[in-house]
């Protein structure tokens, strides 16, 4: 802009000047118009190109569970494939998948950790050619049916109703990569009846379009919550401004966990490298039943389940859940990785009840994740169902047991570089762990995991 008005300042004072660059410059500055930040390709620039990327219209109806969506994708996969596999709710009829790069398209039954998961099915994709990091490919989806409460899979958060419906990726909502462990960015717009509100992660502002969310932080899903009844309570003292989400939720809870995220945002903000990489926290508190009472949290979104009370249970899940604006998204759920996840997290919550509550009700949930872990195998030998035993229980054992052994000092060196690195193996892990200490440490760790 400053360079623009010096040149204008420049031409007026100069009507030759003007004549010869006007004669020059006219196409130059017609192709900058078209290509300035009104242009497409400049506003995709927030997204980087070597990431997954979903720009995503739907048209949703809380009251029947009705949908109707499309989605321009460009995949980016991991290494060099030819074949591509995603879920999707088997109540979605897939009337549109198509691409350059597609050859054909088939379905079948996801299996999950050797089950037939209810309801949900892999869309199995063979490529026309091999896409690679380098080299994504481009799909096209359109699809819609009508998703019921009583078919969501018994895996997660996750409800639709009339007044409350909440959609992280237990609900398959979107095309979701097979192994839950691939991240994208997203831009949607979504069109809700009227009255209807909407809470997510990542930048949100209702238009005459509908609501439109865009995130260029990758996560593993496109989050919904969704009511006619929403209300709101904000808190605004600590470092990040708070606001909870609920359907009618009584002053004393919304106000106990407005107050809490503030103050255990603040220690987590003096504990760790840099930030959370959001400015502020968005809680929603479930009012009705989901297919699971799991918790769960994306980048700046905390979605709390139904029937919590006010007491210091609700505290350390939400110390857990917090921890998760810098213990997520990192690593693949679905592998012993998850450990950099959930561990970490459940290790912070254990601190900052410590802290809140006092030793006893530390050394409390130590003893209790210790009997809990007796039985757990290594994690190098992680399969989903000892994910419970390992990933809550074993690991922020183990990460207690590291603490004590190098210190304060150095355990927070140690999770810093962690962070700042965005680390996202055990191996990276260990590898840190024998800068910051010494390889016996490192080696001792890798023994215990």
């Amino acid at each position: 802009m400053v360079q623009r008005d010096k040149l204008y300042n420049l031409l007026k004072r100069n009507s030759l000047v003007y004549f010869f660059i006007t004669l020059t410059l006219l196409p130059l500055f017609i192709f900058g118009c078209q290509s300035g930040e009104e242009s497409p390709s400049a506003k995709e620039s927030i997204y980087p190109d070597s990431t997954t990327h979903y720009r995503v219209d739907a048209e949703i109806k809380p009251a029947s569970g009705q949908f109707e969506v499309s989605i321009d994708m460009r995949f980016v996969p991991d290494e060099s494939t030819d074949t591509l596999q995603f879920l999707l709710h088997d109540s979605f009829k897939l009337d549109e998948l198509k691409g350059q790069a597609v050859e054909n398209y088939s379905t079948s039954p996801w299996r999950f950790g050797g089950k037939d998961t209810v309801h949900t099915k892999i869309i199995t994709v063979a490529l026309a050619r091999t896409a690679n990091p380098s080299d994504p490919v481009s799909l096209t989806w359109k699809y819609g049916g009508q998703l019921r409460n009583e078919q969501i899979p018994a895996i997660g958060g996750a409800v639709v109703s009339e007044h409350w419906t909440e959609l992280p990726f237990e609900a398959i909502w979107i095309p979701q990569e097979a192994s839950i462990g691939h991240r994208f960015t997203f831009e949607a717009t979504i069109d809700l009846p009227e009255n209807y509100e909407l809470v997510s992660t990542g930048k949100l502002a209702e238009t005459a379009e509908g609501w439109h969310i865009q995130s260029a932080i990758p996560g593993p899903d496109l989050p919904l919550v969704i009511s006619d009844q929403m209300q709101k309570r904000e808190f605004s003292k600590g470092s990040l401004p708070v606001t909870v989400y609920h359907g009618g939720a009584p002053d004393s809870l919304t106000t106990f966990v407005a107050e809490r995220a503030g103050q255990i945002l603040d220690r987590y903000a003096g504990r760790f490298q840099g930030g959370s990489e959001t400015d502020e926290l968005r809680i929603t508190v479930a009012p009705v039943e989901r297919a699971t009472s799991s918790s769960y949290a994306r980048t700046g979104f905390i979605a709390l389940k139904h029937g919590i009370e006010p007491n210091m249970s609700l505290y350390e899940l939400i110390a857990h859940e917090a921890a998760h604006l810098w213990w997520t998204d990192s690593v693949n759920p679905m592998s012993r990785h998850n450990f950099l996840n959930e561990s970490f997290a459940e290790h912070e919550a254990w601190l900052a009840l410590q802290e809140a509550y006092g030793d006893s009700v530390y050394q409390e949930r130590l003893a209790k994740a210790r009997k809990n872990a007796q039985k757990a195998p290594s994690f190098y030998d992680w399969k989903p169902r000892f994910d419970g035993a390992l990933s809550y229980n074993k690991g922020p054992v183990l990460l207690h047991e590291l603490h004590q052994r190098i210190g304060e000092s150095d355990y927070r060196v140690f999770v810093e570089k962690l962070q700042e690195k965005n680390v996202g193996t055990l191996g990276g892990m260990i590898a840190v762990l024998g800068e910051v200490a010494d390889a016996e440490t490192s080696s001792w760790f890798e023994e215990k995991l």
